[in-house]
């Protein structure tokens, strides 16, 4: 109770206690706090995160063949004729293979000077490098063995690139994406049941990336190897002096891969 004193207020003991105590005189109790936007979203639900991967193997139909032409000498008009006449003789012989003309296509030329050491130091003017590149599309798998022997036997000195493609890769692709879901449903089934658990249904789905141009199955070079220049171009070609390939080319069949990603709801 409050007992005044002239200007004074004193309070007694019990309405000290309250006030210490937080006690609201004269007010109703505050609302409770809302609750937090994550308690709000929180799911406990069980789950399994799993990753599931297939390959779909199927055969080419599409083969691209790279030649490549490389012809050096002092005389740059030399050099750059005997390019021509042996890059002429490989295309005349190419399209008697029965390869049409709109399959051929000429991909790149370049012109080089070569130096080398000479005997007191420094760079010496060794003559130049004339490269011609082509690209021939084939459809028939057959006719790749045959073809590759005719362009080397034409003087052709570098055989770049064999790829071997599929023009179907989007069905592929589905068919693969397909039997990856079903391959994460699986490894989630197997997983759950070790645990005494039994996978529900999906809570989330999502697709990987493709490693790399999966359509392909071959090898396939990226450059020109340096025959005695100071081109410092790695060696990922096969260069020939002519005649027919040492080594038979394997048409291997097309690898075409899915990755997804599934998060599954599991039971007790």
């Amino acid at each position: 109770m409050k007992i005044p004193f002239g200007r004074l207020t004193v309070y007694t003991a019990s309405m000290l206690a309250l006030v210490g105590c937080g006690a609201r005189v004269g007010n109703t109790p505050g609302p409770s706090p809302a609750p937090s936007a994550d308690a709000a979203t929180f799911d406990g639900r069980h789950r399994i995160n799993v990753n599931g991967e297939a390959m779909v193997n199927v055969a080419p139909d599409r083969i691209i063949i790279t030649f490549g032409v490389d012809t050096r000498d002092v005389d740059l008009t030399t050099a750059k004729l005997q390019n021509d006449t042996i890059v002429k003789k490989a295309l005349t012989a190419i399209k008697e293979s029965g390869i049409p003309g709109k399959q051929i296509q000429t991909d790149q030329l370049s012109i080089e000077q070569r130096f080398v050491s000479g005997p007191r130091g420094g760079q010496v003017f060794d003559g130049f490098t004339v490269r011609n590149m082509f690209v021939v599309t084939v459809d028939d798998p057959k006719k790749v063995e045959a073809l590759i022997s005719r362009a080397l036997n034409s003087g052709v000195n570098y055989l770049l690139g064999v790829d071997f493609q599929t023009t179907e890769l989007k069905t592929y692709r589905e068919q693969a994406r397909t039997l990856a879901v079903e391959a994460a449903r699986e490894k989630a089934t197997m997983m759950a049941a070790t645990l005494n658990e039994t996978v529900v249904h999906p809570i989330q789905i999502s697709e990987g990336g493709y490693p790399g141009p999966s359509y392909y199955s071959s090898w396939s070079g990226s450059g020109w190897s340096n025959r005695g220049g100071s081109s410092s171009a790695s060696q990922n070609s096969v260069q020939v002096s002519g005649g027919a390939a040492d080594d038979t080319i394997a048409l291997g069949k097309v690898g075409i891969r899915a990755s997804v990603n599934v998060v599954f709801e599991l039971e007790p």
